[in-house]
């Protein structure tokens, strides 16, 4: 990496000298360049969208127990766990480690089996730290209308919806994740089903031009959707993140960012139109240039002059950028920080980890233009099949049009009869069945998803001019046993969200018990009824063969779904969910671990 330190060191002082943006003190050079090259130190969240199991994870974090997993097994220096105190509620985390760290020494593979199958869960999320400020930013509520734009990967996507839901199994509001690239969204996909909202909806559109959103006001007419926030974590140079990504030493250039500043600028004017008056916009990059930064900000004010205003970001520090008085009048002392993570060290230097650019924009007044007609995904030239099923779609109220993997998908409802045997069997109450769809438009139905009421309107108004990858949450899945009643079984990553709505087929367990079926997961091999307590027996007694709820009522409250065999009763969960009740629980779960080091 010699030879491309070098290369950019010549190029960065370059930029700096001819444009005089005046970046970074020259008296700071050397101890920047110290630490930039260094391995950027691993961080993550804990997951809110349980709040009693949010909590109790926390307790582990920081116990022993978590310490114990940080230190080394033969001895050594043992490894500093930070708390990011400026993250809500202590749930931010930051490790004297590199990822590189976890992965490659032995002594550390316990730690890689707890992140690892904790994320896997949806209860942490591995995300730098600079990462999490700016949706932090936005000051999300539970029934904020919320788009991001340039969402992909995903981490920011994940951390809008935890905030939205808080401790609402479905919030009032929604997040609208969207992406340019294709193979990205699918990324995006992964990271929201970790979290199992039915209040995210996943689109494919370039973010300069995305299509509006139409919506039925109070007397039933459409009218265009605006967001309560909006996120631009717009595509950037990355030289902020010079610490984990190596190629930027050697592939810099300072022409890079004037390419990009278009298209930072048409995304977020495209913000700005999408946002509700009084609403909020945070601007976002993870680079070190003003070109990237304070100047698109400056452009988009100087333009719309009373249609925009800043709002002080005082936690952050404000930028260095150099500003002619013309310039401050508009951006202010305070209005745009380029914040770092840093270590702080009594007996050393202040160490920079990662850098982000964030600014905060309030809307005063409508920032609209003229609105584009966004034309149906159907030409005039379509064959007679695709004319008559789209007629079909209109007419029929329980069918919507969804693209998924850029083909053609049609969602439909079920069938009256299917759901008498639902609300029968598993005795639900208070569901509305328009929120319950599926993909398969013929044949036997294999999943059944649901969403909160205000995505389906989104979906079914918008279902002809929006690119839609995915939405809604899996709640039953399709069970061909001939001696279940039901054909369809429960899900346990959507019974958080319809639990409240099941009052049949549940059996309450005390702990021991429960511990018992977490420990015996293995479908093949499930544990006999009468190896539980005499209560947990005379309780499956009620209960025939099939898919059912078990409850938990103690320390904190807990429900997964389970499965009443003829002569056995086992949890239905994934082997990465049985380790994270049962670490909920203090049992020891070293002999459940995934990874087995290999030199």
């Amino acid at each position: 990496m010699g030879g491309g330190v070098r290369r950019f060191k010549r190029k960065f002082q370059k930029k700096k000298k001819t444009e005089s943006q005046n970046i970074l003190p020259d008296e700071e050079w050397d101890r920047f360049m110290e630490y930039m090259r260094k391995d950027l130190p691993a961080s993550f969240r804990i997951s809110a969208c349980s709040s009693a199991e949010a909590k109790r994870l926390l307790e582990i974090v920081q116990s022993d127990f978590f310490a114990k997993l940080v230190a080394p097994e033969e001895g050594g220096e043992t490894p500093e766990i930070k708390n990011l105190l400026w993250y809500p509620n202590n749930m931010g985390w930051q490790l004297d480690l590199t990822r590189k760290d976890i992965r490659r020494f032995e002594s550390y593979f316990r730690l890689h089996n707890f992140l690892m199958s904790e994320t896997a869960t949806g209860n942490i999320s591995r995300q730098e730290t600079v990462s999490m400020i700016p949706p932090l930013l936005l000051d999300i509520q539970p029934h904020h209308k919320v788009i991001d734009l340039c969402a992909a990967p995903g981490s920011k996507t994940a951390q809008l919806i935890e905030t939205l839901h808080g401790d609402e199994a479905i919030a009032p509001g929604f997040v609208v994740a969207n992406d340019l690239d294709n193979s990205r969204c699918y990324m995006l996909v992964h990271q929201a089903k970790r979290l199992s909202s039915p209040n995210c909806i996943i689109t494919n559109h370039d973010a300069s031009s995305m299509p509006n959103f139409m919506v039925p006001d109070k007397d039933g007419a459409l009218k265009v959707l605006k967001y309560d926030r909006v996120l631009c974590d717009v595509p950037c140079t990355g030289d902020g993140t010079l610490r984990k990504n190596a190629d930027i030493w050697v592939k810099w250039t300072p022409g890079h960012a004037n390419n990009l500043y278009g298209i930072q600028n048409r995304i977020l004017k495209r913000g700005l139109e999408l946002l509700e008056v009084g609403g909020r916009l945070v601007y976002s990059t993870c680079s070190l240039n003003p070109v990237e930064n304070e100047a698109v900000i400056f452009r988009m004010l100087f333009n719309a002059k009373a249609f925009g205003s800043f709002l002080k970001t005082a936690t952050l520090e404000p930028s260095s950028w150099p500003c002619s008085s013309k310039k401050r009048l508009f951006l202010g002392k305070r209005s745009c920080a380029l914040a770092t993570t840093r270590n702080r060290n009594p007996s050393g230097p202040r160490r920079r980890s990662a850098v982000t650019f964030a600014a905060i924009v309030k809307t005063l007044s409508s920032f609209s233009k003229e609105t584009k007609t966004f034309g149906s995904r159907w030409s005039e030239s379509d064959n007679l099949e695709m004319q008559l099923l789209r007629k079909t779609c209109r007419a029929n109220p329980y069918l919507f049009i969804a693209w998924f993997r850029d083909e053609f998908y049609a969602q439909e409802f079920f069938e009256l009869q299917v759901l008498k045997i639902f609300r029968s069997f598993y005795a639900l109450e208070g569901l509305d069945p328009k929120c319950l769809l599926t993909r398969c438009l013929v044949g036997k139905k294999r999943h059944i998803y649901m969403t909160s009421p205000a995505v389906k309107v989104l979906v079914d108004l918008n279902q002809d001019k929006i690119k839609i990858i995915n939405t809604g949450v899996k709640v039953f899945s399709r069970c061909d046993n001939k001696r279940m009643r039901c054909e369809f079984r429960l899900t346990q990553e959507g019974l958080f969200r319809i639990e409240a709505h099941i009052h049949a087929r549940r059996i309450a367990l005390p702990e021991k018990d429960l511990v018992t079926l977490l420990e015996n997961h293995d479908p093949n091999n499930p544990p006999h009824i009468t190896s539980f307590t005499e209560e947990t027996q005379k309780l499956c007694e009620g209960v025939d063969e099939g898919s059912c709820v078990l409850d938990h009522d103690g320390t904190f409250k807990i429900s997964i779904v389970g499965w009443r065999g003829g002569k056995s009763l086992r949890a239905y969960i994934s082997k990465d969910d049985a380790m994270h009740y049962l670490r909920l629980f203090g049992v020891d779960t070293s002999r459940y671990g995934m990874i087995v080091f290999v030199h």
